[in-house]
């Protein structure tokens, strides 16, 4: 029984835990999904639109990018990746005096639709592989747990079968001890 107990806080534990890595995961994909849509949205309707960011808008959108990189707990390589894209094109915005081709703009902020989709597509993974981890220790507990069970509802039988023929072992001593004192008394 204490085997069951144990084992059944234990995947309690484990469950929490994958409820909140869920949720999580679940958030960030949706999160990057709304980036990859609006920067999309937003560099097709004006390739350049990224260029007419000021540096100090440059770097808002650097800290919220980085924001929901370290709340969707993305790695450190990835966000180090986005937050170097972001701020080259920082750099080359500062660097230069007349405004940008548009194209150029529209391959950076590809770029950074590239890289967002590419860790929605990681996160997905990484969900996906989480959801099949949690199916398999479900299933590997239910496997033990009922085995468990049955190991109990086994010695339990055990147990009560050993004590009836203890107590009929009990009663046939009993009945021999007397037949033994009434032989005695008779010879």
């Amino acid at each position: 029984e204490s085997e069951l107990k144990d084992a059944t806080l234990i995947r309690e534990k484990e469950h929490t835990d994958f409820m909140a890595s869920e949720s999580e995961l679940v958030d960030a994909v949706d999160t990057l999904d709304r980036a990859v849509g609006i920067l999309s949205k937003e560099a097709a309707k004006n390739p350049a639109a990224l260029a007419q960011v000021d540096s100090s808008n440059m770097d808002g959108m650097l800290q919220a990018i980085s924001t929901v990189l370290d709340a969707a707990a993305f790695n450190t390589r990835d966000q180090k990746k986005l937050a170097a894209l972001v701020q080259s094109q920082s750099a080359d915005d500062d660097s230069e005096v007349n405004a940008p081709a548009a194209a150029t703009y529209k391959s950076h902020s590809g770029g950074i639709v590239e890289i967002l989709e590419d860790m929605k597509e990681k996160a997905e993974g990484s969900l996906s592989d989480m959801r099949k981890s949690e199916t398999t220790t479900k299933h590997n507990f239910d496997m033990l747990k009922q085995s468990l069970e049955d190991q109990l509802a086994a010695d339990n039988k055990d147990k009560s079968e050993e004590e009836s023929t203890k107590a009929a072992a009990e009663e046939a001593k009993a009945t021999a001890e007397g037949d033994l004192a009434v032989t005695k008394k008779t010879l």
